[in-house]
């Protein structure tokens, strides 16, 4: 398929090269940034350009990969008659880009994508369409980059989004923050990549529910009091421990 990218950020930079890879033809790269918009142009070997009056518009296909904040201007100033056009995002419904065109869709990446990761990995596709044509055509060009496909509504989607946020921002966030208390005490922070790596890795074996460790698990009291005495400089991150013990504690308690 002819493909028109706008936006030039990390879901733009990898759903245009996993598109390009597999034989999709990249027509052009528009960016409000030219600094952005060129560099996705010159990876993807596509005309780039920053006005939307210069689109192409013999597309197949147009890819909105931009912030969820953009989304609305572009329904205010794109309007591409009956061609087919899509947003990536999670947390936006699919009426959010009605009046661009009246064949309009989503292709929402359930993964976490960085432009700076030269191999990506594998995508998961959330896919909605406004019309039974539209889907047929978007179940295609998702086949041909996605590892897996599921056929969601937008609360179904949002949803989604939410338990992405909880399985990955915030357990990268908190490795973050451990790195973080490491080198504040002087630790060495890669001592805990084992341990980090078989959380992951046991995951794909067993429910997380089955193969949960740790004093709050264990109702440790003793050892959870001591942990947070050593997070007393650093109240916030000590709320988190308290608050997650908690939780921890009081979601095996109502399994037993």
């Amino acid at each position: 398929m002819e493909i028109v990218i706008i936006g030039a950020g990390n879901v733009a930079h990898c759903f245009g090269q996993l598109l390009k890879i597999n034989g999709h033809q990249i027509k052009q790269v528009i960016s409000r940034s030219e600094e952005s918009a060129k560099e996705l142009g010159e990876v993807l070997h596509a005309p780039a350009t920053t006005d939307l009056l210069d689109i192409y518009m013999e597309a197949d296909v147009y890819i909105l990969a931009v912030s969820d904040a953009a989304l609305p201007g572009l329904n205010d100033e794109l309007r591409l008659g009956k061609r087919i056009v899509v947003h990536t995002a999670g947390a936006v419904p699919l009426e959010a880009i009605s009046r661009i065109s009246t064949h309009t869709g989503v292709l929402y990446p359930l993964q976490s994508l960085r432009k700076e990761i030269k191999t990506p990995p594998p995508i998961p596709i959330m896919l909605e369409a406004g019309n039974d044509e539209v889907l047929r055509r978007l179940q295609s060009l998702a086949q041909s980059i996605a590892s897996r496909i599921e056929i969601v509504n937008s609360h179904q989607r949002l949803q989604l989004h939410l338990a992405a946020v909880l399985c990955n921002n915030f357990t990268n966030h908190l490795i973050a923050r451990a790195k973080t208390y490491c080198e504040q005490e002087g630790l060495d922070f890669t001592l805990l990549y084992p341990i980090i790596k078989e959380t992951f890795e046991r995951l794909e074996k067993y429910p997380p529910e089955t193969v949960q460790t740790g004093p709050a698990m264990r109702g440790d009291a003793a050892t959870m009091q001591l942990h947070t005495q050593l997070l007393a400089g650093d109240p916030l991150l000590q709320q988190l421990y308290k608050v997650l013990s908690d939780s921890i504690y009081q979601f095996h308690a109502n399994k037993v």
